[in-house]
């Protein structure tokens, strides 16, 4: 197209008040790159840019050999097309217009007389120049404006205009832009004026809020292009969706309540329409103007896209709407301001804003599973704590986890096992991290210790009496800048420490000091000084520099400090007492403290290196009213149920609450380490081997609990009606700083060194799915997408129905080239001579009769048994497989089946079908951006090969153990993968030769040859594939992949599953014409195929991943204020900051070693466990011993979120099941009179379509749902609540449920009674 954009989308003053918004963002833009200058200049940009072009053209040349062996074999015209089906694109320009090429780019889709708009090199240009949302405005203006010019067709035009549009806000990966739009229609106001109608439908819900919002706005533009008049709703129209709204039941991320409703229905100058996606009809508005389809007819039905294009986009994406009407200057969307503002100016923002303790979040215990447990209810201490960083393989949603806690949180977490937590995110996938705290853990006999490698917790685990402490969970600042949510206030941990204390050693003096007080000599330390100070005289490389300060934090982390060491670097550097002597003292009661000083002091005595707590735990575990009788009234009216006071008594609680490690010595409680923070921070010393005061706490404690007791009673008091507000923020005020400090407060009086909170934030989690890898197979399993009707029984076998003779099938009629006759098949399978089992072999076209609604298929009859011969000496087969699985029915448009041959050998090779022709095998998605050789079992020689030259600090690799960058589209599947692959490469190896007559493309006969050869990842919810290169495997049930490649898929890593499949698998089979036609049919197919990553491109959630190797002391000491993450953004190194320079794609640092990819179990507990009621004995039973959660709580939510709603279905389901006959799988609504079934059969005896007679099944008819399912969760379910106890309310309520099941399957009116029954 030859457009000037600009000129033609904005007038002058239009154009200028664009140009100043995008100046101010490419202001920001500009700062930011000056931000990340520093960081790109410290990497071998050199060798890094010479190994990305190397690679890019690697896998170029690959694809391309791929390429042209597929275009070789369908260029014999033995499928539907003679070309690949599935074009390249290297960026998204390319990708769009070859998704939207056909047939939405041709001028007459019909004729196509006229070549198709060409729109990638203009989109390109837009794409360089202005952020995606404003090119995707301008290219769709373009391509209405050229539309309109050749075909004089506005509604065209638009529909044009609107689907390249969305395309472009949706990378053109997903299926939205061709099935999320149904129809755009101009239709008519009550007034006779025009107005734009968009047909929105259920696959709009994958391109997200955003997109949807704007793609109204889009066509808003669009129609004013065209001079269409905006919307009139009438009464009704407004009122249907109001009902809709109401009667709609499936998820929304936000349903507007009806004024909202009614004042963006009559505001928005396009109708939101859409299809009927749900079963429930309107009453008050069922028949509603301008509510039709095409033919005229009513839509009365729910429309689902509808409710998603207001709810969770204009709704909730106001916002962003805004920012494009304001920079565009589009009158008629004042009205999306309120909605804006609403969201800017909500009280829970507001409040957070002023009070330090961290809201808790319980969304995620709305919805607790049977079998999949929970690890810590909102914000409770024994939950995981919150560390700051990236590991090799966290980030875009992935969190990570120590292998000891996987392991010890009954082995219910793996590597891709989606967990549901508390914040930043709804939900993350689990990934191993080494370099974090694993659990605490109380023994029966008492000892305390916390677990850090895995034999010790083999050796530890059947003495276990709880989990006092489930260990730290890694999430990095990307998290929370990704899910727009504020910073949680950073633990001290030892990261913070060595950043402190690194940034301190500025000056050789200090350098000195540090070394003498840690007993090493200069040599033994890192070279030069942390963060400063060139080791020679000639200058420094930046990059040297870099790695210097890197190994100085490394180190810091590392080295083996005594107390008085410790304390030392405290005194002379400033930083805070680090870990493991930084207690959890915000945890510890104040109250706590007066006994805990006195028992010290009194029983307490240090034995060498150890510290003795005499008969301080006589009688362990104790009673509930023999230790709190004795304690003062809790200042917050109670006592933490996690203290754990009343079973461990004071001393012990309190050790435990702080996180102080201890064992039981008799009736003395000995301490053998870390014990000398435990009395610097209470204000104790130790002379002659007795405990000191050395500062009275008890008068800070006073203070502290007189001071809390009188704002708790001013808020337990407050009258909203009287003055003094400022008094009650006050009192707020106060009780929000002891219930974040407690006994922190005091230690910071107490003693002369710094002290930072330990545990200043805990997230709740509970499991979500488990981890998956396996095969993607339709249900049931089929090897030949071939129609065989009910011939096939119930396996649907190919051998059963070729032995009945003909059967009769609906297929597409075609029309062979050669012989004239109609055959189903791409090469006319009738004989020319009946005798020679050789088939004619003309291609065949579709034929030219008129379809018959949605589909071309008409009833035929075929003899399969003499096809099967034919095919079996064209493949030159001995035999036929036994077991060839086909389909009952096909439902593509042209219902025409793929050939038969391909069924056959997939047999052969124990490989099974997806209904677009490919063979996948599914994985949870997990990221990886650095790997070892070792972990993926390929030998470093072999990676050389594959262009991995250097490891990630520049040297050259020469050793399995070194620690490589991993390249972007290189992918690490599950080795439960192999076995698949390898069946389908020889499949495909034995389809080029027995098939097309060509030379095999594998040839792999172990998993080691597949390594280097190209896949295809792809999303379910998309229809663009991504290229990628395996280069080994990992023992983990999931595929690990670098974030940028998943993001191309339009994912994250929060708990989904994707498909690869072999390339070539992909080129040969796969087919746009077998799939189905109905709404979403193009989902989950390779439509297109993205051959090189651009990160610009692809969805924004991986710019906003880690590439930090370090977090500097600034964003520490920013997070304890809770700030906005967009206020420290130029804190952390993101990719987004990276935008057009090679750390885009390279250099990515992380700071915490994941250890092994495939560390810990290597599947979740909830898959090895066989029955329901093994999963959730053993999901109760960790709730058990989890400090983190009260397991009477978890039974109720079981009971309440799983079991009630499934024992309701059930009985629905029961009262309103069909009947079905085993024999033929017809289904009734009733019983047949004649008690069997009557489904009209024809048997053949010989011939294509004479001969037959019909006839009746006569099968055995049985019930879909049995009465076992009705009562499968009723003995369950009472046994739990006997065992762990539920309020009464539940318990009525399963009784009730229990009597309904009973009254059901007996007859409760004929009750047989005794005198007996009456005495």
């Amino acid at each position: 197209m030859k457009v000037a954009f600009c000129e033609v989308i904005f007038s002058e003053n239009r154009r200028s008040m664009f140009l100043d918004g995008l100046s101010l963002v490419q202001d920001t833009a500009r700062a930011c790159a000056m931000n990340i200058e520093a960081n790109i200049s410290e990497m071998d940009v050199d060798r890094l840019e010479q190994e990305k072009t190397s690679y890019q053209e690697v896998l170029e040349q690959q694809i391309e050999e791929a390429y042209v062996v597929a275009s070789k074999a369908k260029s014999k015209g033995l499928d539907f097309s003679e070309t690949v089906e599935i074009p390249r694109a290297s960026d998204l320009a390319s990708r769009t217009e070859k998704l939207l090429e056909d047939p939405y780019l041709y001028p007459d889709p019909d004729r196509r007389d006229q070549p198709p708009l060409r729109i990638e090199d203009d989109l390109r240009v837009l794409l360089r120049e202005h952020d995606r949302e404003t090119a995707a405005i301008m290219i769709a203006i373009s391509v209405t404006n050229e539309m309109h010019s050749r075909t004089g067709d506005r509604r065209r035009s638009i529909d044009s205009g609107l689907r390249v549009g969305l395309a472009v806000l949706t990378e053109a990966v997903l299926v939205a832009p061709l099935d999320g739009i149904g129809e755009v229609r101009i239709l008519n106001n009550s007034d006779g004026s025009e107005f734009l109608s968009i047909d929105f439908c259920g696959p709009i819900r994958a391109a997200g809020g955003t997109a949807q919002a704007l793609g109204v706005l889009i066509g808003d533009i669009l129609r004013r292009e065209l001079g269409v008049g905006r919307y009139l709703p009438t009464i009704p129209e407004v009122e249907r969706v109001k009902e809709e709204f109401g009667l709609y039941r499936m998820n929304l991320q936000y349903k507007p309540p009806p004024e909202e409703t009614e004042l963006i229905v009559n505001a928005c100058p396009v109708m939101i329409n859409g299809e009927e996606t749900e079963r429930m009809e309107c009453a008050g508005y069922k028949e509603v103007r301008n509510v039709v389809n095409e033919n005229g007819s009513f839509r009365t039905r729910v429309r689902g896209g509808v409710m998603l294009v207001i709810g969770e986009g204009l709704c909730l994406k106001a916002p962003k709407v805004q920012t494009h009407t304001e920079r565009l200057n589009v009158s008629g969307w004042e009205f999306i301001s309120s909605f804006a503002d609403k969201q800017k100016g909500s009280g829970l923002e507001k409040s957070q804003q002023k009070m330090r303790q961290l809201a808790k979040e319980s969304r995620y215990m709305g919805d607790v599973i049977a079998g999949r447990p929970v690890f810590g209810e909102p914000r409770e201490p024994g939950g995981f704590r919150l560390r700051y960083g990236r590991s090799r393989a966290t980030g875009l949603a992935a969190a990570g986890l120590n292998p000891v806690t996987m392991e010890a949180l009954g082995g219910f977490l793996s590597v891709g096992t989606q967990m549901k937590i508390e914040g930043p995110g709804k939900a993350c996938a689990v990934t191993p991290c080494i370099e974090i705290d694993g659990p605490t853990i109380l023994l029966e006999t008492g000892a305390f210790l916390r677990v850090r490698t895995l034999e010790e917790w083999e050796e530890n685990k059947e003495e276990l009496d709880s989990i006092w402490d489930s260990g730290e969970i890694l999430l990095g600042y990307g998290e929370f800048l990704e899910n727009n949510k504020r910073l949680s206030p950073s633990p001290y941990s030892i990261d913070w420490w060595a950043a402190d204390l690194a940034e301190s050693i500025d000056t050789n003096e200090k350098l000195s000091f540090f070394s003498e007080t840690i007993g090493k000599e200069r040599s033994a330390l890192p070279m030069g000084m942390p963060f400063n100070g060139a080791i020679s005289r000639g200058g420094e490389d930046l990059l040297d520099r870099s790695w210097r300060r890197r190994d100085w934090l490394s180190f810091l982390k590392e080295v083996d400090l005594s107390w008085e060491q410790v304390r030392k670097i405290c005194e002379k550097f400033g930083t805070a007492v680090p870990p493991p002597w930084n207690l959890w003292w915000s945890d510890l009661p104040v109250q706590f403290i007066p006994n805990l000083v006195d028992s010290l002091v009194q029983r307490g005595s240090i034995e060498g290196s150890k510290l003795r707590i005499s008969s301080s735990v006589v009688g362990w575990p104790y009673n509930d009213v023999e230790v709190i009788k004795d304690m003062p009234s809790p200042v917050l009216g109670e006592w933490p149920r996690w203290t754990g006071l009343a079973r461990h008594g004071l001393v012990k609680s309190s050790l435990m609450t702080l996180g102080l490690c201890h064992h039981h010595d008799g009736d003395d409680i000995l301490v053998n380490e870390n014990w000398e923070g435990l009395l610097d921070g209470l204000g104790l010393d130790v002379s002659d081997g007795c405990i000191v005061p050395r500062y009275d706490v008890n008068s800070e404690v006073e203070h502290i609990v007189e001071r809390t007791s009188r704002f708790r009673g001013r808020l337990l008091n407050a009258n909203i009606e009287e003055d003094g507000s400022g008094d009650l923020e006050n009192a707020s005020r106060g009780l929000d700083d002891y219930e974040v400090d407690r006994s922190l407060a005091v230690v910071r009086r107490a003693s002369a060194l710094r002290w930072e909170d330990a545990v200043p934030c805990r997230i709740g989690a509970r499991m979500g799915r488990p981890e998956k890898s396996g095969i993607r197979e339709m249900s049931p399993l089929v090897h030949a997408i071939y129609p065989i009707g009910d011939s096939g029984g119930p396996q649907r076998l190919v051998s059963e129905a070729s032995s009945k003779g003909v059967i009769r099938v609906v297929a597409g009629p075609r029309v062979c080239q050669s012989c004239g006759r109609e055959s189903h098949h791409i090469i006319c399978h009738h004989r020319p001579d009946k005798d020679n089992p050789i088939e004619c072999g003309g291609r065949t076209v579709g034929s030219s009769r008129k379809k018959r609604g949605r589909r071309k298929g008409e009833r035929t009859t075929i003899n399969l048994g003499s096809i099967l011969e034919v095919k079996r000496r064209k493949l030159g087969l001995d035999r036929i497989p036994e077991k060839i699985k086909a389909v009952k029915g096909l439902f593509s448009e042209e219902q025409s089946p793929e050939p038969l041959e391909k069924g056959i050998l997939r047999a052969l090779h124990g490989v099974s079908v997806f209904r677009d022709g490919t063979s996948r095998f599914d994985m949870s998605d997990v990221p990886v951006t650095h790997f070892r050789p070792s972990e993926i079992g390929t030998p470093w020689k072999r990676l050389v090969e594959l262009g991995y030259t250097h490891d990630m600090r520049g040297d050259k690799l020469e050793d399995d153990s070194q620690i490589l960058e991993l390249l972007p589209q290189d992918f690490i599947p599950s080795s439960l993968a192999s076995k698949h692959l390898l069946s389908t490469c020889s499949f495909v190896d034995d389809l080029l030769v027995r098939f097309y007559g060509m030379d095999p493309f594998y040839s792999a006969r172990k998993p080691e040859d597949i390594v280097g050869h190209i896949a295809i990842g792809l999303a379910p919810h998309t229809s663009g594939g991504v290229a990628c290169r395996i280069i080994g495997w990992t023992g983990a049930s999931a595929g690990y992949a670098h974030p940028l490649f998943h993001a191309a898929k339009r994912r994250n890593c929060d708990g989904d599953e994707d498909s690869i499949m072999m390339l070539m698998d992909g080129l040969l089979n796969f087919t746009q014409t077998i799939l189905p036609a109905n709404r979403g049919g193009r989902m989950d197919a390779p439509l297109v195929l993205t051959t090189r990553l651009n990160p610009s491109e692809i969805d924004k959630e991986a710019l906003n991943v880690d590439c930090s190797w370090d977090y500097r002391r600034s964003f520490y000491e920013a997070t304890k204020n809770q700030p906005h993450s967009k206020e420290v953004r130029g804190t952390v190194d993101i990719v987004e900051d990276r935008l057009g320079m090679i750390g885009e794609l390279r250099g990515y640092g992380w700071t915490h070693d994941s250890g092994a990819l495939d560390a810990g179990p290597s599947n979740s507990s909830y898959k090895t466990l066989v029955t329901m009621k093994d999963k959730l004995e053993s999901q109760l039973s960790l709730g058990g011993v989890l400090r983190a959660v009260a397991v009477e709580v978890v039974a109720k939510q079981v009971i309440e979120s799983h079991f009630l709603p499934d024992m309701r279905g059930n009985l629905m389901a029961y009262t309103r099941q069909k009947i079905r006959c085993v024999k033929c799988g017809e289904s009734y609504r009733r019983m047949p009179l004649a008690g069997r079934c009557i489904k009209q059969m024809v048997r053949g005896s010989g011939g294509f379509s004479s001969g037959s007679e019909d006839s009746y099944c006569g099968g055995n008819v049985v019930l879909t749902v049995s009465e076992g399912a009705v009562r499968k969760y009723i003995q369950i379910t009472e046994d739990v609540m006997n065992d762990y106890g539920v309020d009464d309310y539940t318990k009525h309520r399963v009784g009730w449920m229990s009597s309904s099941v009973e009254s059901l399957f007996k007859n409760d009116k004929v009750t047989v009674m005794t005198l007996e029954d009456f005495i």
